[in-house]
């Protein structure tokens, strides 16, 4: 199964067959997007991570849903969630994104 990263590098670059000339004059076939799908591949990666939530995210949205849901304003207190439910938040929520079907009625 092929990555987000591999699925979008290949749409963007497909492959192209070209014949490449050697210092010895002979020829070989490669793919002449190869290392531009490579790189691109990388910058997706990393653009994965960067964009991904962390934990302090969820926290801060879990305050953010709190105050807009009870109207409130400036400081106040709320009961959080261990890390280990906002991590079993996070995983659900990457499963959803990655398009796979609830496991029970429990993660949706």
């Amino acid at each position: 199964m092929e990555s987000k990263a591999e699925e979008r590098a290949l749409e963007k670059y497909p492959i192209y067959w070209a014949k490449a000339v050697m210092f010895d004059g002979s020829t070989i076939d490669l793919d002449a997007n190869e290392r531009t799908r490579d790189v691109f591949k990388l910058g997706y990666k990393q653009a994965e991570k960067d964009l991904a939530l962390s934990i302090e995210d969820l926290e801060r949205l879990h305050t953010f849903l709190y105050a807009v849901k009870n109207n409130k304003q400036g400081c106040f207190t709320f009961t959080r969630l261990s890390n280990e439910q906002y991590e079993e938040v996070l995983r659900r929520f990457n499963t959803y994104k990655e398009g796979k079907k609830c496991q029970n009625s429990n993660d949706m």
